[in-house]
């Protein structure tokens, strides 16, 4: 077997048409289907399930956002470039469903017995992807929509530290489960967006 490109290997077994979303939307998104589509639903019910199994309670959550939420994670004002805006309604297309997850708890406050609060969601995922960097990458990497399982924790200030590396572990176990080559590689500090402290980011062979 010689690996291929995940967009050539998808095409050769008929479960994803690189021109198809294209043809609909415009470049930028794809269409997957029969046993791709399958796949994908597989594997979100798959990270769900196991996620839940661990201690997360999984929401179903609003695709659409006002500045305040946007601004509440730090994808505003630094990421607005990569954003979708409804003007007539003020409202975004979420970027992913951390921004959601968060503001659940916007506005209130918890006791520390609350505390930690473990979430799962799944969500469609949509970003311009506005500057030049992998405007010529082919397949489904740096598309404008996406599906993604997010995880989000609340937890006492004092063990947010050994909280983000049981996170962390969590979402390797997904990777590990599924015997996937990656690996782990911390941000630097230049990369980081204006809400972080820190940050991983898990890179998986495509």
């Amino acid at each position: 077997f010689a690996p291929g490109a995940h967009g050539e290997l998808g095409g050769r077994l008929g479960i994803y048409g690189g021109g198809a979303g294209a043809r609909i939307s415009g470049s930028g998104f794809v269409a997957l289907r029969g046993a791709g589509a399958r796949m994908q639903r597989a594997l979100i019910n798959y990270m769900i399930d196991r996620h839940v199994r661990n201690g997360y309670v999984e929401y179903r959550l609003p695709y659409l956002v006002g500045p305040r939420a946007m601004l509440g994670t730090g994808q505003l004002p630094k990421l607005a470039d990569d954003m979708y805006r409804i003007e007539t309604d003020d409202l975004y297309l979420i970027p992913t469903a951390e921004v959601p997850l968060t503001n659940l708890r916007a506005g209130t406050i918890m006791s520390a017995d609350q505390l930690p609060q473990r979430s799962v969601a799944y969500t469609p995922c949509f970003r311009r992807e506005a500057g030049a960097h992998g405007k010529d990458t082919r397949g489904m990497i740096r598309v404008h929509q996406f599906d993604k399982v997010e995880l989000v924790k609340v937890v006492d200030p004092a063990s947010s530290y050994a909280e983000l590396e049981s996170l962390v572990n969590d979402a390797e176990a997904v990777l590990q489960d599924l015997k996937l080559p990656y690996r782990v590689r911390m941000l630097a500090t230049g990369d980081l967006s204006f809400a972080a402290a820190m940050c991983y980011d898990l890179e998986v062979y495509a």
